[in-house]
C-alpha cells in the first residue's frame, strides 16, 4: 500500500510534485513535433542555476488571476501555522483530508493551470534551449570587419591571461611555436576565443531576458555592448573542444574559486583534447598574467546548469533536428508544406526576439513580488 503523502514541501518541490509523470497529458506542438512539457519543466526546476527564482518565475503564471488562486487556496494551506495563505516563503502543505497526489491530480484538471505550466515550459523551450544552442552565422560585409576586430581583441585578452597553450587540452597554438621554456603541451593547433554565454546572447533580448530569470539575477550588463567580449566570459580552446562546449556536452564548475572540469555525458567518447582531463580535474587560469579577468564563475556555472537541463530534459536530440530544419529552411532547400510549417515557427521565434526588446530589466517592487508570490 503507498505512504499518504503530507508533508510539508518548498515551492521548487511542490510544483516538481505536481508534476510528477501521470496519465493527464502535458505537451505543446511546434515545428511539426509534439514537444513533452514535463522532461523541461522538472529539468529546469530541479538542475536550474536558480531553482527558486525559476519556480517563482512559474508560480507567478499560475497565480495570475483569481481563478487560479482560488483553486490553489483549496488545494494549499501555508507550512507556517501563523500565516493566513500559504507562500513560497512559507513553504506548503496540502490541505486535509488531501494528499500530495490529490493536489496533483486537482491542479491538472483545472485548464488554465495547466495551460500555465505549459506556456512557462514553451518559453524557455524556445527562448533559451533553441536560441542559446542556435548555430552563429556570418555577420553581413558592413560588420564584418567590427566582428573581427572584436573577436581578436577577445582572442589576444585570453592570450595575455593563459599563455600560448590551452588549459583545457594542452594544445600549442600554431602561430606560437616554439613554446615558452618549461611550457608542457600534447599538440600544436589553432585556438579559438570561446566565449562561455554564446556571443549571440548580445542580439537576443528574449534570451537574456529568459537568462536573467534562469540565473536569479540579471545579467543584462554581463552580456551585451562590450561586456559579451570581455576576457571573464572566455576560454582558449582548439576547435573541436569549442564545439563540444558551444553545445554544453562538458562544462566548468567554480566553487570557492576553484574551477573544476564536468563532462556531462562521460559514457560518450569527447574529443582526444577533453579525454586528457579526468572529469571534476581543477583548471588552473591566468597562467601567463592575473591582471586579465578569470572566467567568471557565475558564467561558467550558469553554462553548466544549462547543460545539465538540456541532458535531463533529453531536449538535445530534437532541438538539433529542429535546428537543422531551419537551417535547410533558410538556404531554400526545403519546399511544400514543410516548408511553410518550418518558416512560421522559425518566424515565431525571431518575433518573440523583437518583442523582448522591450524587455525592461527594472526590479518588481516589494508590493508586486508579495502580490504574485501569495495566493
Amino acid at each position: 500500500m503507498t505512504e499518504l503523502d503530507y508533508s510539508e514541501k518548498t515551492l521548487p518541490e511542490t510544483l516538481t510534485t505536481i508534476l510528477e509523470p501521470c496519465e493527464v497529458l502535458l505537451s505543446f506542438d511546434y515545428h511539426n513535433r509534439t514537444v513533452d512539457v514535463r522532461p523541461i519543466a522538472t529539468a529546469l526546476l530541479r538542475w536550474g542555476y536558480d531553482r527558486e527564482s525559476l519556480a517563482g518565475d512559474l508560480w507567478k503564471r499560475a497565480t495570475d488571476s483569481p481563478q487560479k488562486i482560488e483553486i490553489l487556496r483549496k488545494l494549499l494551506r501555508p507550512g507556517d501555522a501563523r500565516m493566513v495563505l500559504p507562500s513560497p516563503e512559507s513553504g506548503f502543505i496540502p490541505r486535509r483530508p488531501r494528499t500530495w497526489q490529490d493536489v496533483r491530480s486537482k491542479f491538472l484538471q483545472s485548464d488554465d493551470l495547466k495551460a500555465s505550466v505549459i506556456s512557462w515550459a514553451r518559453d524557455f523551450f524556445l527562448d533559451l534551449f533553441l536560441t542559446i544552442m542556435e548555430p552563429s552565422h556570418t555577420p553581413t560585409p558592413s560588420d564584418r570587419s567590427t566582428a573581427t576586430r572584436s573577436q581578436a581583441t577577445f582572442r589576444r585578452k585570453l592570450f595575455d591571461r593563459d599563455g600560448v597553450v590551452s588549459i583545457i587540452g594542452k594544445v600549442l597554438d600554431t602561430n606560437s611555436y616554439p613554446p615558452p621554456p618549461g611550457m608542457t603541451y600534447f599538440e600544436e593547433g589553432s585556438l579559438q576565443g570561446a566565449h562561455i554565454i554564446p556571443f549571440s546572447a548580445s542580439s537576443h533580448p528574449e534570451l537574456r531576458k529568459a537568462l536573467s530569470i534562469f540565473a536569479g539575477q540579471s545579467v543584462e550588463t554581463l552580456l551585451t555592448g562590450n561586456q559579451i567580449n570581455d576576457p571573464s566570459n572566455g576560454l582558449l580552446l582548439d576547435p573541436f573542444t569549442h564545439s563540444i562546449f558551444g553545445r554544453f556536452r562538458s562544462g566548468i564548475e567554480c566553487r570557492d574559486k576553484i574551477y573544476r572540469l564536468r563532462k556531462l555525458y562521460p559514457d560518450i567518447r569527447l574529443t582526444s583534447q577533453l579525454n586528457r582531463h579526468n572529469d571534476e580535474e581543477v583548471l588552473l587560469f591566468a597562467w601567463k598574467s592575473h591582471l586579465v579577468p578569470c572566467p567568471s564563475s557565475l558564467l561558467c556555472n550558469i553554462h553548466l546548469a544549462i547543460g545539465y537541463v538540456l541532458r535531463e530534459s533529453s531536449s538535445f536530440p530534437m532541438i538539433s533536428e529542429i535546428l537543422g530544419d531551419e537551417e535547410e529552411f533558410n538556404s531554400g532547400n526545403t519546399g511544400g508544406d514543410y516548408c511553410l510549417v518550418t518558416g512560421a515557427s522559425y518566424l515565431e521565434r525571431k518575433l518573440r526576439g523583437l518583442a523582448a526588446s522591450n524587455y525592461s530589466d527594472t526590479a518588481d517592487s516589494d508590493e508586486e513580488e508579495k502580490d504574485w508570490l501569495k495566493i
